[in-house]
């Protein structure tokens, strides 16, 4: 018989695969007949995929994201263990709708909805695209329109970010650690993923730059040496008793380990409602993104230039950023109105303006 590149064929035209290790290993293939593809096999080989950049994958992506691919695929995994599919073969198109129900009945949010499809359609156009998966079926033409995301125009005000970061208790080392982040963020422009990412080596205190290591490579960025540099020094001292001695990551979990955004978006949600800005603003409303949106939009308003704002967030494209050049002017605009029509200030100048006269008047 012949061989078809893949494997040997056997007496019942079945392929049988090279010995792997486990799933978690990336090297090496599957050991299967065809259409026998286990979930762990299956998660192995499509994350290989996304770590080279092949099959359906524009750029190989970073450890950050294999991570989201492996927690987002978990759920599909799940689901379908629960109902006896252990492997690929028995998926159908029921299981597959069913599956995308079961994400819209969860209380989960639009974006965390949005996500798993997008990380779902990958795993389905891997299958369809690997030539290892030839014959078996990608399900990718059953998947809804996944819609774009929704960009967020909310703004909080000065004073509500500022009640939001001073919520944050200090005293208590994981709220030191958090006032600390939010701060950097606030100075930087810094991607959650990116204040996870730090380590005390990316600090250049000589000439006030920080290394960033996120989704768009790494960049340079200026900080405050009064304002951060204070800030981290004292986390600093504190990180020490409570970091494990392997993790080289500034920002530490209660068990010693590194950060992840999660870390922070569970903090930041417990802020909002411990301020009581989740009943003055809304649940939600001030995230770990919301601060890198504030600082886009706050950066324009006090001055700064597009360029420069290109330059620190790491935007490659500048169209990206022209949301916050609108929202800027926005601001300006309203603030410049407010400052002559306001009805309070035009009593006051009034006040004013009757004071002067009266001294002016002289008895004699």
């Amino acid at each position: 018989m012949r061989n078809s590149g893949n494997g040997d064929l056997n007496l019942h035209g079945e392929v049988r695969r090279a010995p792997t290790t486990r799933a978690d290993n990336f090297e090496g293939a599957w050991e299967v007949k065809r259409g026998d593809l286990l979930w762990e096999d299956a998660e192995s080989q499509f994350l290989r995929s996304r770590k080279l950049g092949i099959y359906g994958a524009t750029r190989a992506v970073k450890p950050r994201t294999i991570e989201e691919y492996r927690w987002d695929l978990k759920q599909l995994f799940d689901f379908m263990k629960e109902r006896g599919v252990n492997h690929y073969a028995q998926l159908s198109e029921k299981l597959v709708l069913d599956y995308i129900e079961h994400l819209q009945n969860k209380n989960w949010s639009i974006a965390t909805q949005r996500k798993y499809l997008i990380s779902l359609r990958a795993f389905l156009r891997w299958v369809e695209r690997d030539p290892s998966c030839r014959g078996l079926e990608s399900f990718v033409r059953f998947l809804p329109r996944i819609p774009k995301a929704v960009r967020k125009s909310f703004v909080p005000s000065v004073e509500h970010m500022e009640m939001f970061r001073a919520g944050f208790d200090r005293k208590v080392i994981w709220g030191l650690r958090d006032y600390t982040a939010v701060s950097f963020m606030l100075d930087t422009g810094a991607r959650i993923g990116e204040v996870c990412n730090l380590e005390e080596s990316d600090f250049k205190w000589e000439v006030c730059l920080v290394n960033l290591d996120g989704k768009t490579g790494e960049r340079l960025v200026p900080f405050d040496r009064e304002t951060t540099g204070h800030f981290f020094r004292n986390w600093m001292k504190a990180r020490v008793q409570f970091a494990h001695p392997d993790c080289k990551k500034l920002f530490i979990t209660r068990f010693g380990g590194a950060c992840t955004p999660n870390t922070f978006l569970q903090s930041f949600a417990d802020n909002l409602k411990r301020t009581g800005l989740s009943k003055i603003l809304g649940d939600g409303t001030i995230s770990c993104h919301t601060v890198r949106h504030y600082f886009c939009t706050m950066y324009l308003v006090n001055g700064g230039t597009l360029h420069g704002l290109q330059r620190i967030t790491g935007h490659k494209n500048i169209e990206t950023l022209m949301i916050y050049v609108h929202l800027a002017n926005q601001i300006n605009a309203i603030a410049k109105e407010h400052a002559d029509a306001s009805p309070l200030k035009q009593l006051t100048n009034r006040e004013v303006l009757r004071e002067s006269k009266r001294r002016r008047m002289v008895r004699f």
